[in-house]
C-alpha cells in the first residue's frame, strides 16, 4: 500500500476560490480513493488571503 497525500491551495478570498478549495479537496479524495493500492494519509491545505 502506497501512502499518499495531497496539497490544495487558494490564494484569494473570493467566493469562487472558496469553492475551488472545496473542489480541490473533493477531487483529490476521489482520485486517491479510486486507486486501491493507495492510502490517503493527509490533505495539506493552504488558504493564503491576498
Amino acid at each position: 500500500m502506497l501512502k499518499v497525500s495531497a496539497y490544495c491551495r487558494v490564494s484569494t478570498d473570493k467566493d469562487d476560490q472558496a469553492n475551488s478549495f472545496e473542489s480541490q479537496q473533493k477531487y483529490f479524495r476521489e482520485y486517491i480513493n479510486r486507486n486501491p493500492e493507495w492510502e490517503l494519509v493527509q490533505i495539506f491545505a493552504e488558504m493564503k488571503i491576498a
